[in-house]
């Protein structure tokens, strides 16, 4: 990133693409607790409680924006698709264990381009009023990628109710 280091966005431009960015971060979150809520309940809970950071980060933008008098460059967009869901699947929910492997994999690799991302608004700053804002982002999602790896490690360990099933079926039939 060191040949980003000379570009720099006026204040105005920093506040919008942080904005725009986290609002597609909330969506995103929101619409991936919905997916997990049937078939992992705690998944659907941390991905809700990560929405509710987004939604702590937009209203630290609003606070910001406003004391720079930008308040402007902060306006709630509106709804957008989420990038993280695909068209070509025939289920919305989470509906087996490998598809949702494969969607807490595309939700990292979505953090881990979001602490990029905040990490190069941060480097490119030049605006004193958004270093602590912009940093205190970067060590947040930072923070959120871990977590999501941790829950994607520890979901793929975990017994789903249809493998606890197959067990207990077998086991059983090994009994009897």
């Amino acid at each position: 990133m060191d040949n980003l280091t000379a570009l720099n966005f006026l204040p105005q431009e920093q506040l919008n693409l942080a904005h725009s960015h986290e609002s597609n971060e909330l969506n995103r979150y929101q619409w991936l607790a919905l997916s997990f809520l049937p078939f992992d309940p705690s998944v659907s809970q941390l991905m809700s409680a990560m929405s509710m950071e987004c939604v702590y980060r937009l209203s630290n933008l609003k606070e910001v924006a406003g004391r720079m008098e930008l308040d402007a460059c902060v306006k709630a967009p509106s709804p957008r698709e989420t990038p993280s869901l695909s068209k070509n699947s025939p289920h919305f929910f989470v509906v087996h264990e490998v598809m949702g492997q494969q969607i807490l994999m595309r939700a990292e690799e979505a953090s881990e381009a979001t602490c990029t991302f905040f990490s190069w608004l941060l480097e490119t700053n030049a605006t004193p009023e958004l270093h602590q804002l912009l940093s205190t982002f970067v060590k947040q999602k930072n923070n959120e990628h871990r977590v999501l790896q941790e829950c994607r490690e520890q979901w793929r360990m975990k017994p789903t109710g249809q493998a606890l099933y197959k067990t207990k079926q077998a086991t059983h039939n090994r009994v009897h």
